[in-house]
């Protein structure tokens, strides 16, 4: 094994596995909004249920001054947002999505699975890991594990690293009352930060962050976000979340790569899931509120099931299925 550290502002480790073949891509969308736009109130809503039909997929939303200043989302985090913004050149109006470093016409239907379509079953030569804990009510410290999976010939590389929260309740004005993975607070710089992917497979860069909480947050629905793109292009390279967690120091990690495939519908429901693994699963199922809590626990086996969660509060939840074969995660939408 052999161990390098350095000293930059965040911890980096590297360390030497092995590994053979490259990962599954995490799709991650950039959602540019504000709250004050009546376009981004007539546009999101079939957005988010396009969204909710991608497994897997991650969303950061991004509230720029423009075309609204006055937006409250905006001002609890203004030079970010517009940092952010710029960042893609899509700084002027809203909403404007931005799926794995690529800008998407605002011609496009978001409410449409077509704009998904060209992300769907890449892979990459790198995964990420993120192991988050709360340190009771006040701080957050979030560890950011790259590890090359397979050889590549990619150059420089910017991760960046930050806080959202989960759900946001607030009518800002254009009607939205539910606004989903809010951008709280950058952990790296805005742009991101200069990475170089290992030439060898099997090796890992380990990067730190901590952050003091906010009062204007809600503390448990904060998590941490980590995309690894290319520095030129903006291309995703990978991308992975941490789910919030309670406060309780307990880990919230998100696997990437699962190695079961399992497909979640309609979602979100109000009365039954139906949980479709297409292969045969042995396996234990959780689902738990997003302060830690387990709200049902079930043993399933067989490829096809339906899941009758009626009796739960309208909520979002994390559904969690374990298998001698690994691990998938997604959440849920109660109505």
């Amino acid at each position: 094994m052999k161990k390098i550290r350095l000293f930059a502002g965040v911890g980096i480790l590297l360390i030497s596995q092995l590994s053979f073949s490259q990962v599954p891509k995490k799709i991650v969308v950039e959602h540019f909004t504000n709250t004050k736009c009546s376009i981004c109130a007539s546009r999101n809503p079939g957005f988010y249920s396009n969204l909710r039909n991608q497994p897997g997929a991650l969303h950061l939303a991004v509230h720029p001054s423009a075309p609204y200043s006055s937006c409250l989302l905006y001002q609890q985090n203004a030079t970010a947002n517009d940092e952010r913004t710029n960042y893609y050149g899509v700084y002027g109006g809203t909403p404007r999505l931005v799926i794995n470093g690529d800008v998407i016409p605002t011609s496009a239907n978001y409410a449409s699975s077509v704009i998904f379509n060209p992300y769907q079953t890449l892979t990459s030569p790198a995964s990420i890991r993120i192991d988050q804990v709360k340190n009771g009510v006040d701080s957050i410290r979030a560890r950011v594990v790259i590890k090359t999976e397979a050889s590549h010939s990619l150059g420089s590389l910017s991760l960046y690293v930050a806080l959202a929260e989960d759900t946001l309740f607030y009518n800002g004005g254009n009607g939205e009352a539910e606004h989903y993975d809010v951008f709280r607070q950058s952990l790296s710089s805005t742009t991101g930060m200069t990475v170089n992917l290992p030439a060898s497979t099997g090796d890992s860069l380990v990067y730190e962050f901590s952050a003091k909480a906010s009062s204007i947050w809600n503390y448990n629905r904060i998590y941490t976000l980590a995309i690894l793109q290319e520095t030129t292009s903006k291309s995703v390279v990978q991308a992975e979340a941490a789910m919030p967690d309670s406060g309780s120091g307990t880990l919230g990690i998100y696997t990437v790569s699962s190695p079961i495939a399992v497909k979640i519908f309609p979602n979100p429901t109000s009365g039954f899931l139906t949980i479709d693994s297409g292969e045969i699963l042995n396996a234990e199922l959780i689902i738990q509120g997003l302060d830690g809590r387990i709200v049902l626990h079930e043993v399933i086996s067989g490829n096809k099931m339906r899941l009758d969660i009626s009796s739960l509060p309208t909520a979002v939840y994390l559904l969690t299925i374990n298998t001698p074969n690994g691990e998938f995660s997604e959440k849920i939408f109660k109505q």
